[in-house]
């Protein structure tokens, strides 16, 4: 059975003949712009799988596309209140998570913010905090790191650190697996 290349310009096609769905066979090839421009503009893309069994034909495999781009307005994010008890008295914590499994992204992002004040965690998971104001303080054991706006941060997995702040700060936390929040 010929292979056959599909592109961009092949799925355009498509979708001005209104074409919703494009079955590939088992060897052909869709190229990664052609997957994106088909889910960009609704061409479902289906692969018949290959079933070695003579003429009957397996279950079609749907091959995956990006998930649309997500921008998040950083002035419009609302905090909530994280980590109850754990906080020095008098130390505000406040998170949200901004990109999410939802997204289908293996990371998961969010904003975190703190007031004068320490807060005790154990990272189950690697994170990147990114400054946006303030200082922020992380101790870990004898090791201590202090970021300042613009600085970034990387704390790996199994850290038991304190997240602080002499007076406040705002980062944006890239944790990775998404799933950071269930891990134990």
């Amino acid at each position: 059975m010929p292979r056959q290349l599909f592109t961009a310009e092949d799925i355009r096609r498509l979708a001005r003949e209104k074409m919703e769905t494009l079955v590939l066979g088992p060897g052909d090839i869709i190229t990664p712009e052609a997957t994106d421009v088909a889910y960009a503009l609704g061409v479902k893309v289906i692969r018949e799988a290959e079933s070695g069994l003579g003429s009957r034909k397996a279950a079609p495999i749907i091959v995956p596309s990006l998930p649309p781009l997500k921008v998040v307005r950083g002035a419009g994010v609302a905090l909530e209140s994280f980590g109850e008890g754990l906080a020095t008295p008098g130390t505000n914590v406040r998170l949200k998570d901004v990109v999410t499994a939802d997204d289908k992204s293996p990371m998961a992002t969010g904003y975190m913010t703190l007031d004068k004040g320490e807060f005790p965690w154990t990272l189950t998971y690697d994170e990147v905090d990114v400054v946006l104001e303030g200082e922020l303080v992380i101790t870990r054991g004898r090791d201590q790191v202090r970021g300042l706006a613009g600085d970034v941060i990387f704390i790996p997995k199994g850290s038991s650190i304190t997240f602080g702040t002499p007076s406040h700060t705002r980062f944006v936390y890239v944790a990775f697996p998404v799933n950071w929040s269930e891990l134990k």
